[in-house]
């Protein structure tokens, strides 16, 4: 047995045939006036208002999300004294299979998602230096690092000096196989740091994956890294002011990973 349909076009026209007609007969009277146009349906209130304000026990309200679990960061990430403690925000999260990273500006929490009703913490890297975004790409692992207290060996006691090559703003690159033990690859130091970062990989180049790197801290010293300058583009044509820095990565040897261009994308 075999069913005749119109095609698309027939459809269409059908459609648009039978909501003109509807829309005429609707808006016919006997006497010859247009009817009135219905009132929209009153808008619903905004849940958000009125929420209490908290920290841990703040109102909440949700739209078409269902809250599974809400787990508290572990206590080298977190001043419960002072929630206005700078130094433990929470800054981005990468998943990669069942495990959450989350970035935070004293370092980096993994948790273990596979029951999303129980977190488990399943490591934790205590690496002072915001913003900490972070991002994996295969076995890699990019953190961002911007603030003025980052060091290269993680150390917490921070960079005291003005000018110091200890001070890391930039990228750290990680062996992340072994996620409860990430090897330290490199780092690709920039003259403004990495407030945040996107991985870019290109259907052309299958060899490399690229990083782009944005960074809005003050430029820092030329004697810290060479080639740093700061100024207006027409007068300072170096300028770090205005731009962002593309990183290539080989895959084949991320330790080998550097800058390639800085486009000037903000003038």
């Amino acid at each position: 047995m075999k069913f005749r349909f119109p095609s698309i076009g027939s459809l269409a026209a059908l459609a648009l045939a039978a909501s003109s007609t509807l829309r005429a007969q609707s808006s016919y009277s006997p006497s010859g006036s247009t009817a009135p146009t219905p009132k929209p349906a009153a808008a619903r209130p905004d849940p958000r208002i009125g929420l209490k304000a908290g920290w841990f026990n703040a109102g909440q309200a949700a739209w078409n999300m269902r809250l599974v679990s809400n787990t508290p960061p572990t206590p080298d990430f977190i001043n419960r004294n002072d929630p206005n403690d700078f130094r433990f925000i929470n800054s981005d999260l990468t998943i990669r299979g069942n495990y959450v990273i989350q970035g935070n500006f004293n370092g980096l929490q993994v948790w273990d998602i596979s029951n999303p009703k129980l977190p488990k913490l399943f490591k934790a890297f205590v690496c002072p230096g915001s913003q900490s975004d972070v991002s994996v790409y295969r076995n890699l692992l990019f953190v961002s690092g911007e603030a003025l207290n980052g060091r290269t060996d993680c150390g917490a006691q921070g960079v005291t000096d003005t000018v110091s090559h200890d001070r890391l703003r930039g990228i750290r690159i990680f062996d992340g196989t072994d996620l409860a033990n990430p090897k330290h690859l490199v780092d690709i130091q920039t003259c403004r740091g990495s407030h945040t970062h996107t991985v870019v990989t290109s259907p052309t180049d299958t060899d490399n994956v690229y990083i782009y790197v944005s960074g809005t801290a003050p430029v820092r010293s030329p004697n810290e890294l060479a080639g740093c300058a700061v100024g207006a583009v027409d007068t300072t044509p170096t300028t770090a002011l205005f731009r962002i820095e593309v990183i290539q990565v080989p895959l084949a040897h991320p330790e080998q990973a550097k800058i390639v261009s800085s486009p000037r994308i903000f003038q």
